[in-house]
């Protein structure tokens, strides 16, 4: 088994819930009728984290959120830190990013992490949009 990585859109005024009491994160945002964007990345949050510091896009999945007081494995992403961080991944192709992978004949290896970027661009575009905050959980 190995560590999964999930980002959840949330309000501030969710934010501000989670962060006060990490032990209500599940209760906050759980929403079975969710129509948003996954951001759920599986594995593949590591050799993306790789990919997007190779590249120079300056995104850093593990230290770019901020850990919640308290918590295990949650971190806050601001809105202002969604919004930048959905530029950039809007403006650095997925090829970009391949030219940086080191290991050139895992093609089913860089299809999934092709496959985890388009959610990770997705996810991040749609709560920008909204101007939402993001809560990744690691686990």
């Amino acid at each position: 088994m190995g560590t999964v990585v999930s980002f959840k859109r949330v309000s501030d005024a969710q934010l501000a819930q989670i962060v006060a009491d990490p032990d209500q994160y599940w209760e906050v945002i759980d929403d079975p009728d969710s129509a948003e964007p996954s951001g759920y990345l599986d594995k593949a949050w590591s050799g993306l984290s790789d990919l997007l510091m190779s590249s120079g896009t300056g995104i850093n999945l593990i230290a770019d959120g901020e850990l919640i007081d308290g918590s295990e494995g949650l971190f806050y992403w601001s809105s202002a830190l969604v919004q930048r961080t959905a530029e950039k991944l809007r403006d650095t192709s997925f090829a970009t990013l391949a030219a940086h992978y080191e290991n050139a004949p895992a093609d089913d290896e860089l299809d999934y992490l092709h496959e985890y970027y388009d959610v990770l661009m997705k996810f991040f575009g749609s709560a920008a949009t909204v101007g939402s905050a993001a809560v990744m959980s690691m686990g």
